[in-house]
């Protein structure tokens, strides 16, 4: 879990209100990164709802990094944000911090420690230790917050080979896959013929992981039905490149309305068949007809 050490990490000096001792506090990830953002959260609500306004300020620039938000990846106009909603709380809370809407900030405080954290209902509770090769026909597979590691890979994999023809969502959010984890799943995710989602939501990942799935999916024959990866609320990974961007748009259906570049990022993207208008018949004229 992320915890308060005079260790090496990010660390925020504390510099406001009436401390004058110099004491530093250091936020390192030394568990899941998502614990450690909304550890920070936390201690931003409490400095900004005593007042102390300059070393809660701090505290969110401090957060800002924390999420990578301040990458130079984020300004290039290739790349897009793999969790907009972050960076909306966090220019929304600073705003109600210059504005002294103490009870609008702990409101705002709440919903996004509700948006990074996993679902109460799954969250340590489900295991991956049931699973077995003997599950087929699997549709979606849900392991989120299964507390999969990488040592349990082999076992999935082989879940996966027995399901590769007809899995075609496969959530593995909020679990403690790394970025040699996770190359070591690919092999067996490029061969998935039916998948179309892939949730990485809330892992131990880095941002040169991307570099993987590019690699994968440079291959046409690779996940050929993928179109959506999440992969917000990681280690440090802020953005999704146009290039993986390309590669998912380049596997959406021909007849399915294709999101813009910034949806898309998100990994939440409704597949919406279009409509030909010259075969579009309303129904309340068909109706009228056979009256």
């Amino acid at each position: 879990m992320g915890n308060k050490k005079s260790t090496l990490g990010l660390w925020v000096q504390e510099n406001g209100g009436t401390n004058h001792r110099g004491r530093h506090e250091t936020w390192e990830i030394t568990g899941d990164p998502w614990r450690l953002r909304v550890s920070v959260i936390r201690r931003f609500c409490s400095l900004a709802l005593r007042g102390h306004s300059e070393r809660a300020l701090d505290i969110l620039t401090d957060l800002r990094k924390i999420c990578a938000l301040e990458d130079p990846e984020v300004q290039d106009a290739n790349s897009f944000l793999v969790d907009q909603k972050t960076a909306g709380f966090i220019t929304r809370l600073n705003l109600l911090l210059k504005q002294q809407d103490p009870e609008s900030l702990q409101m705002e405080c709440t919903n996004f420690i509700r948006h990074l954290s996993p679902p109460a209902s799954v969250c340590g509770k489900k295991r991956f230790d049931f699973m077995s090769a003997d599950f087929r026909g699997l549709e979606a597979l849900s392991l989120c917050g299964a507390m999969l590691n990488d040592k349990k890979l082999l076992k999935l994999s082989k879940v996966l080979d027995a399901n590769m023809d007809t899995m075609t969502h496969l959530d593995l959010s909020y679990n403690r896959l790394t970025d040699r984890g996770l190359q070591r799943l690919l092999p067996t995710l490029q061969k998935m013929q039916a998948l179309q989602s892939l949730d990485l939501v809330g892992n131990y990942l880095r941002k040169e992981t991307i570099d993987g799935l590019v690699h994968v999916m440079s291959d046409p024959s690779a996940c050929p039905c993928l179109t959506q990866i999440s992969l917000g609320n990681n280690y440090n990974i802020a953005v999704m490149p146009g290039g993986l961007c390309e590669l998912l748009l380049a596997r959406w259906p021909p007849h399915a309305r294709q999101p813009a570049r910034r949806e898309l990022a998100t990994g939440q993207v409704t597949i919406v068949e279009t409509v030909d208008d010259e075969d579009y018949e309303d129904p309340d004229i068909v109706a009228l007809q056979l009256v």
